[in-house]
């Protein structure tokens, strides 16, 4: 509130005249113009990038605008943060000429930036395929011939360019500063009022730019990434309308790009290893199961009684009584294995057949890049698909991702009829939100559509809460999470006794996974492969596949998009560094490969190794060596399959970078 004073100099009165000078209204107001100038520049990038967009909709465009908004107001915080601070600090010299003269030429100086990285990608995106990051300047760093790629740039594209400079002199010419004598104003209250009351007004600024940069001032959520952006799109692609570039930029001032490894030439790269599947087509008709995919919270092979029998001399109880009963009816794994170490790295494995390597890829450079996924090819045959979470529908960018990948519908809390079944911190109590999973599943199959759903369980993420009523009925556990984890079994079984004599059960494939490990409280399993060690299976109430307990294959969460559409008999190319696991041919390779913080393990067979820093650092017998005690790395000579290993290893890390930086990630 702009304010002049009583003549006791202590009663504050709003003064319109005073208000149009005040420099936190001078600062709005010329963020409301810079706000104007991106959207303008977001029309324009999609209409010079318009053939990239051939199935956006003018109502899909105005939910894009709406939610750039938001990206806009994140990167002129960014940009404008020096400016706000002295637009709104406690001082009385900002009324005066000069000092606004300076905040002016800053203004000046960092919005002209802002405006020329965002046309310039508008140019750029022809070749990149996305927004722009700070990589660009690691990218580019030993290019000699930048500036005749700038000159060509500027004549091909001299439209953008014009309408650059048209902007740039908007900022100029438009810029809002009423003050133009010496000092704007000379009465001002007493100096026990005007410091209190201006730095309370200075302290709100500081919180609401923070609010803005984040996008949002709520405590449990995420700042804003580039992947937030594909909640408001159909298509990572056009995630890139919504983004601008300066966002882009600075939100990934401190991340570094990976390292090109050059371990192949580009010509035989994909005769060491292909990540193109299904290039000789199946022969038939595709097979229209329903799939409905389980996403266990934290659901570690450590805790399931299954695959522990030989525990304990035989002994061994697991916390999954519900599970270990229907893994006697199912396709299992012996040996199955998350592809990374946190909740948002399982959606990108499971259904478009991308690991984390380093940095989970949805907070990575990279997370706008195109992906064939298992929703979206589905889909496109057909099938309804639809997301099942029970946390806020913010939850760690679950949602934009959902989205970006196929799920036609999203169902978090916000679309939970009861938020008495909230259980006070994270989540929907698995057992009600099962139940309400359940219903939307037998509504979804009254559509006569094949479906494709994935609900993620939450109950057992920390901090592991039991509803009231079943406190004193799961006690067995020696940690918290043991507990929570025969909480959310009891609440599977719950899901199953309600549509187990449902017409669509025995046509559907039941997939379960857990997203990655809980807290390890056996030794043997706290290592480096126990910490990936998951239950993964295939229930087939039908029949298409026997129940057997596979100690020989090795699987891992990339391996379930192919090893489904495998199943479904689907006959397209498709991209996945995984592979059908039920795979009975010849060329055949039992190969599992993850990482951790930069650390890679391939595994082949019944033999591991270790990779770091371009370097071979392991080697164990894992079936035999079950806790990875014994490296074998000094015998490296007896193991005649480690060279195929290794060369195996680099070829998928080398695939991995180049076509991450390429966008190169389907199979078209």
């Amino acid at each position: 509130m702009i304010t002049i004073f009583d003549h006791n100099k202590m009663k504050l009165i709003p003064n319109k005249k005073q208000l149009i000078k005040e420099p936190g209204f001078i600062m709005a107001v010329n963020f409301v113009l810079m706000m104007a100038i991106y959207m303008i520049m977001r029309w324009v990038f999609y209409y010079m990038n318009i053939k990239h967009f051939p199935d956006v909709t003018l109502s899909d465009m105005m939910a894009m605008m709406v939610g750039g908004l938001r990206f806009d107001l994140s990167a002129l915080c960014y940009l404008n943060v020096v400016c706000v601070v002295l637009q709104f600090a406690p001082l009385k010299r900002r009324d005066t000429v000069g000092y606004q003269r300076i905040v002016k030429i800053i203004f000046w100086v960092v919005n002209i930036v802002g405006i020329v990285v965002n046309a310039a990608d508008i140019v750029y995106f022809e070749f990149g395929g996305r927004r722009t990051t700070w990589t660009i300047f690691s990218e580019f760093g030993g290019e000699s011939n930048l500036g005749k790629i700038l000159l060509n740039s500027i004549t091909d594209y001299w439209q953008v360019w014009l309408t650059g400079i048209a902007l740039i002199a908007a900022i100029i010419l438009l810029y809002y500063n009423p003050i133009k004598h010496d000092r704007a104003r000379g009465d001002y209250p007493a100096a026990r009022v005007y410091y209190p009351v201006h730095s309370a007004i200075f302290l709100l600024a500081i919180v609401l730019t923070i609010g803005g940069m984040r996008g949002g001032l709520a405590l449990k959520m995420h700042p804003m990434r580039q992947d937030t952006a594909e909640m408001y799109c159909n298509r990572p692609l056009e995630a890139a309308i919504v983004l601008n570039t300066p966002f882009t930029m600075l939100t990934t001032m401190h991340k570094k790009g990976y390292n090109d490894p050059k371990f192949f030439k580009d010509e035989e790269l994909d005769s060491i290893f292909n990540p193109i599947k299904n290039t000789t087509p199946p022969e038939g008709e595709m097979r229209k199961l329903n799939v409905v995919v389980f996403l266990m919270e934290s659901f570690s092979m450590e805790y399931t009684g299954f695959f522990n029998k030989d525990k304990d001399g035989g002994h061994y109880q697991g916390y999954t009584p519900f599970l270990d009963s229907l893994m006697t009816q199912s396709y299992c794994f012996q040996y199955g294995f998350a592809n990374g170490a946190r909740s948002v790295d399982c959606m990108p494995a499971s259904f478009a057949g991308i690991p984390r390597y380093i940095d989970p890829y949805c907070y990575y450079l990279y997370s706008n890049n195109t992906l064939q996924a298992l929703p979206r090819m589905l889909r496109d045959e057909g099938y309804a698909t639809a997301f099942f979470h029970g946390a806020p529908n913010s939850t760690l960018g679950f949602r934009a991702f959902a989205n970006s990948i196929g799920f036609e519908r999203y169902f978090g809390m916000d679309e939970y009829p009861s938020k008495d079944d909230f259980d006070g911190t994270w989540a929907i109590y698995d057992e009600p939100y099962l139940q309400y999973f359940a219903e939307q599943t037998k509504g979804m199959a009254r559509s006569g559509k094949p479906f494709f759903l994935t609900v993620f369980t939450a109950s057992s993420h920390e901090p592991f809460p039991i509803p009231d009523k079943y406190k004193s009925t799961f006690t067995r556990g020696e940690i918290p999470m043991h507990n929570s984890i025969s909480y959310s079994d009891h609440a599977i079984k719950q899901y199953f006794e309600k549509v187990k004599n449902e017409p669509w059960f025995k046509n559907t494939i039941f997939v379960f996974t857990a997203d990655h490990c809980g807290v390890a409280h056996r030794d043997d399993y706290n290592n480096d492969m126990g910490r990936f060690l998951i239950p993964i299976f295939f229930y087939t109430p039908g029949g298409q596949l026997p129940a057997k307990c596979d100690s020989t294959r090795l699987m891992q969460q990339t391996d379930i998009t192919p090893t489904v559409l495998a199943l479904l008999n689907y006959s397209k190319p498709y991209f996945s560094f995984g592979k059908n696991v039920l795979d009975d041919s010849p060329e055949f390779v039992n190969y599992v490969f993850n990482d951790r913080n930069g650390t890679s393990m391939y595994y082949l067979d019944d033999l591991m190794i270790q990779y770091r820093n371009n370097s071979l650092i392991g080697i164990y017998e894992f079936k035999k060596d079950f806790s990875l005690k014994n490296n074998l790395l000094s015998r490296k000579g007896q193991f005649k399959q480690v060279p195929l290993m290794e060369r195996t290893m680099q070829a998928i890390l080398q695939q991995y970078v180049t076509r991450m930086k390429e966008n190169r990630l389907t199979a078209y």
